[in-house]
């Protein structure tokens, strides 16, 4: 876990730390880090990893930055969007780890379920990939038995 420290001095001015590295301060005069400069000043901090992410502007006028959210990180709720079985949602999990990080594990792509079932759509892989993740048992794990039912229910 990081630890963000706030220093206030008793004339008012301030200065953030990560972990004891120095981000940035505030001396009172009312100039504010830009959001690249935080990010800059972040990088410094062993461990930390940059993922640079870019997206459309969304079509509704009542957008919230949690919309864009949504469609880059992985759900957190019991549901799974379009996002949370592709290898970019795989990719922002792991980018929260420093890559030396000890894992272990698998993944299936869509030619592995159509060796299951050469008649699958696009739509029907996306439907039991998400039925694949839901139904998971880690007993079990995801074989070629799982992905076979994940595919017929996609069907139905």
């Amino acid at each position: 876990m990081h630890k963000l420290t706030k220093v206030v001095l008793d004339n008012g001015e301030m200065a953030l730390y990560l972990d004891g590295y120095y981000l940035g301060s505030d001396d009172g005069n009312g100039e504010r880090m830009t959001l690249d400069e935080i990010a800059t000043a972040l990088q410094k901090v062993p461990d930390i990893c940059l993922q640079n992410v870019e997206r459309p502007c969304p079509p509704s006028e009542e957008w919230s930055w949690n919309d864009v959210a949504a469609e880059i990180f992985t759900p957190v709720v019991n549901g799974y969007n379009h996002w949370g079985v592709t290898v970019e949602a795989f990719m922002s999990r792991l980018s929260a780890y420093p890559a030396d990080a000890l894992c272990c594990g698998t993944f299936w792509l869509e030619e592995d379920f159509l060796e299951v079932d050469e008649t699958l759509t696009p739509e029907e892989i996306h439907r039991a990939m998400e039925i694949a993740t839901d139904h998971h048992d880690a007993n079990i794990g995801y074989n070629w038995d799982s992905l076979r039912y994940a595919a017929e229910l996609a069907k139905e």
